[in-house]
């Protein structure tokens, strides 16, 4: 028994229906999904234009345009009021703080620090314009 026979095993097979295939491939189906949509996108367009030559469709059409006319005044009205009162808080601030302030002290400080400066620069010319002095000379030199 040195040379071992394969052993062949043989299933019965009984008949069935073959399993059910797919009508079409995934690039069928996928060409197919898009003509769909195609005619759906043809046909919404088609009742748009009947809609929009009726009588109902140009009163919708026209109410619709009133509508945004309006959106459209509202927000440019709410926009130019919040830029209104934006700039009156501004103001209004800006009054608030000139009546707060110390302009007699605010006058004082400044002034005093322009003469400082005034000060500073006309010691720095008074320097650059003093003679030096001649140095004597030391008898003990002869």
């Amino acid at each position: 028994m040195s040379e071992q026979e394969p052993i062949k095993i043989v299933i019965p097979v009984e008949e069935e229906d073959p399993p059910m295939k797919a009508e079409q491939s995934k690039s069928g189906a996928k060409t197919a999904a898009y003509d769909t949509s195609k005619k759906i996108a043809g046909l919404a367009k088609d009742a748009a234009q009947r809609a929009a030559q009726s009588d109902a469709g140009r009163k919708a059409a026209g109410k619709f345009q009133e509508v945004t006319d309006r959106g459209v005044r509202y927000v440019g009205t709410r926009m130019a009021d919040t830029a209104e009162d934006q700039a009156r808080q501004t103001m209004e601030a800006m009054q608030d703080r000139l009546k707060e302030t110390d302009w007699e002290k605010e006058a004082k400080t400044g002034l005093a620090s322009g003469l400082q400066w005034i000060s500073g620069q006309l010691n720095e010319l008074s320097d650059r314009f003093t003679p030096e002095e001649p140095q004597e000379k030391d008898p003990s030199d002869h």
